[in-house]
C-alpha cells in the first residue's frame, strides 16, 4: 500500500462487488470460455487449423485468434500492430496459457478481495463507469431489454461500492461510451489520471539556503 499513490479504474471488473446471482452467472460464462480456450491451445500446440468459436447472434464468425481484446483486427490500431497481434494469436501457446490462467484464477481472486478489503485512506480513487458495460462496440449494442438494463444497473452499483475504499473517491460516468472508454472517450481517462496525479502529496523540497 505504501507504493500506491492513487487508482484510476477504467470500467473495471466489479464481480467481487456484485450480487451473488450475478457472480454465479459470470462463473458459468467463464467455464465456457475455459473449455473454448483449451481447444484453441491444443490446436496451436499441435500446429492444427484453429477451430471456429461459438457463433454469436448477428455477428460474423471468428477463429480462436480473433477473440482477444475486443476482436482482431482492431479498427483503432494500425495494420502493422494488428498483423503482429494476429501472428502471435495464431502461433504462440503462451498467449492462451496466460488467458487460461486469468480465467482459472478469477473466482479465487474475487474471494481474496472480499476477504481482504482494506482502506486506501485519503488516496485518490477515480471510478470510470461506462453507460454500456459488457459492450465492446457501440454499433453492436444489444437491445435495452429488462434483463440487459438490470445488468447495466447492477454493474454500475457494484462499481460504486469501490467509493467506500477512500475518503477521496469519485465515480465518473462515460454514458456514451462502450466498455472501452479509452477508445470512445479518451479525454475522460486522461483527465482522471491527471486529476489523481495532481492531487497526490508532493514531497517537500530541501531548502537550498546555507547558514552563514
Amino acid at each position: 500500500m505504501r507504493e500506491v499513490a492513487g487508482l484510476v479504474l477504467v470500467d473495471a471488473d466489479p464481480t467481487d462487488m456484485e450480487p451473488k446471482a450475478m457472480q454465479e452467472e459470470e462463473h458459468r460464462r467463464h467455464a465456457g470460455i475455459l473449455s473454448q480456450l483449451r481447444d484453441c491451445r491444443i490446436a496451436i500446440a499441435e500446429h492444427k487449423p484453429l477451430p471456429a468459436l461459438q457463433s454469436r447472434s448477428g455477428q460474423p464468425p471468428r477463429t480462436c485468434a480473433q477473440q482477444f481484446f475486443r476482436g482482431l483486427p482492431e479498427a483503432a490500431w494500425s495494420p502493422e500492430l494488428n498483423t503482429k497481434l494476429l501472428e502471435i494469436a495464431q502461433s504462440k501457446v503462451a498467449m492462451y496459457d496466460a488467458y487460461l490462467s486469468e480465467m482459472e484464477q478469477t473466482a479465487s481472486d474475487e474471494a481474496y478481495l472480499q476477504q481482504h478489503r482494506r482502506s486506501f485512506g485519503s488516496r485518490p480513487i477515480r471510478v470510470l463507469t461506462s453507460g454500456n458495460h459488457g459492450v465492446g462496440h457501440l454499433e453492436r449494442k444489444p437491445p435495452d431489454t429488462p434483463e440487459h438494463l438490470k445488468y447495466e444497473q447492477e454493474t454500475t452499483l457494484a462499481q460504486a461500492r469501490w467509493l467506500g475504499l477512500s475518503s477521496n473517491a469519485k465515480q465518473i460516468f462515460a454514458r456514451n461510451s462502450s466498455e472501452y472508454i479509452q477508445f470512445d472517450e479518451p479525454e475522460t481517462v486522461i483527465n482522471a489520471i491527471r486529476e489523481v496525479y495532481e492531487s497526490k502529496p508532493r514531497p517537500r523540497r530541501a531548502s537550498s539556503k546555507r547558514a552563514d
